[in-house]
């Protein structure tokens, strides 16, 4: 089995959120099962600067009455092989979204790899689409490459990771399309890049089963719930999993102290009595909270913010919270900081290291998110033995079982409804247990550190998909 992924973005060569880690960890699972998984991205300056990639070759494309270049590079990265597309007109920019001509850079990108199986010789039996930046690709191969044998053959599974973000550009964007229209393109007088996808593809997935349910419906489909009702019954959901090598805490590098199942309670000290010296934070076993997120209005920060202060006055929590995102939510977090410096830290902006060690050093993870399709921290901190904090929406529904307090079975603690109340009464049921049942508390640790969320079994279920629309 011969697939392709084609992608915005993976790790480790540009992340802006968890489809980079989807990329960078599915296909070298799937290797793993002797399927030739391979990855075509954007060559963004910030990759190039780095000059890992070797020149393959290039093509031409047609868009905006140009001929367009398309140089091809390739990178082998932990056994898997990555292509890049490389043109300084659409993606030499210091970023990887947010500029004017993004239904642009991203209609030539989907035209590109189309156009580059040529140059590698690389003919896939599946093309794996994710997210709204590869959406027109079924309905370019379908309307432009039917003639061709080695393209008539490829089918097409189209992922999404996020439905709130569909790729809505100008109708007019169609004068420089070289393609028929469809009204499979269109929505609401706009070309919309995710409901191609959704209906131009052979099958369509999404990242955990629960959140499947939730787009269907109007509240979380944002208007493409109709469409995708379309599709139902190709329409599967899929847990993502983690990269168990990179998230062990047994081997990061990252972190203070690496531990064991078997040791988390002296490695857990460690870590957390580091993470409060270097964010400046008296060393007493309080419980710590930690989180890691972009501060969007979709990950519930504004759940938070009305109920912060009473849980730091009426309780003996601290909290360590790491973010960047909208300007509102970061001088929230400043100013939190500010009143309250003895108990309250924030780190504005993302790193890699610094998040290890907030998984590693807190006792308590909070995602109230108002949606999630999957979501990769409540898993990642289980596997430190650090415990989520979820709202019961998608993957965070899927993946974290509520602490059940006449048996203490449970890997973390959860409300339903998207109410600042509700958060705050979980919130003190979490500080109560570890305050006053640590014996509950190590129980949830250990079965929270037990679950199994690497890629295997969901690799597996891709290539059944895979599978079933080949045979």
């Amino acid at each position: 089995m011969k697939v392709l992924f084609c992608a915005s973005e993976s790790a480790p060569f540009a992340k802006t959120g968890g489809l980079a880690d989807v990329i960078g960890a599915l296909p070298k699972a799937l290797k793993e099962k002797q399927c030739d998984a391979r990855v075509i991205m954007p060559y963004y300056k910030k990759i190039k600067e780095k000059n890992l990639a070797q020149y393959k070759g290039y093509a031409y494309v047609k868009i905006a009455e140009r001929m367009e270049y398309v140089g091809v590079f390739e990178a082998v990265h932990e056994g898997v092989e990555f292509y890049f597309i490389d043109s300084d007109r659409y993606f030499n920019r210091d970023g990887l979204y947010g500029y004017g001509d993004d239904g642009e850079r991203f209609a030539y990108f989907d035209f590109a790899i189309l156009e580059a199986l040529k140059v590698i010789g690389f003919f896939p039996d599946v093309i794996h689409l994710n997210d709204w930046q590869t959406g027109l690709i079924p309905y370019i191969l379908k309307s432009n490459y039917h003639y061709y044998s080695e393209y008539n053959r490829i089918k097409t599974v189209y992922s999404i990771h996020n439905i709130q973000y569909q790729g809505n550009f100008p109708m007019d964007m169609m004068r420089i399309l070289f393609m028929p229209y469809s009204s499979s393109l269109e929505f609401d007088g706009c070309i919309n890049f995710m409901k191609a996808g959704i209906l131009e593809s052979n099958i369509v997935t999404t990242v955990s089963d629960t959140y499947k349910n939730e787009v269907l419906t109007d509240y979380y489909g944002y208007r493409l719930n109709n469409i995708l009702g379309l599709r139902y019954f190709d329409f599967y959901g899929i847990l993502n999993g983690i990269d168990i090598v990179k998230y062990n805490p047994e081997t990061d590098k990252n972190i203070y102290m690496p531990y064991s199942l078997k040791t988390v309670s002296q490695g857990k000290k460690a870590n957390k009595e580091a993470l409060l010296k270097e964010f400046g934070l008296s060393t007493e076993d309080v419980p710590l909270f930690g989180l890691v997120s972009r501060l969007v209005d979709q990950k519930g920060i504004d759940l938070l913010m009305p109920i912060l202060e009473d849980v730091i006055h009426y309780s003996n929590a601290k909290f360590i919270l790491m973010g960047s995102g909208d300007k509102f939510y970061e001088d929230f977090f400043r100013t939190m900081e500010a009143k309250y410096p003895d108990r309250f830290k924030c780190y504005i902006g993302y790193s890699d290291p610094v998040a290890q060690k907030i998984y590693a050093g807190c006792d308590i993870f909070l995602m109230p998110s108002k949606f999630e399709p999957c979501g990769l921290g409540q898993m990642i901190a289980m596997r430190y033995g650090t415990l989520p904090l979820v709202r019961e929406t998608g993957g965070l529904k899927d993946t974290v079982q509520p602490f059940n307090e006449f048996n203490n079975e449970g890997t973390g603690f959860s409300f339903s409804n998207f109410n600042p109340m509700e958060l705050k009464d979980v919130m003190f049921l979490a500080l109560n247990t570890y305050n006053n049942n640590r014996k509950a508390w190590n129980a949830l640790v250990k079965q929270a550190m037990e679950k199994d969320y690497s890629w295997s079994s969901s690799a597996s279920k891709y290539l059944d998909i895979y599978k079933k629309i080949t045979l």
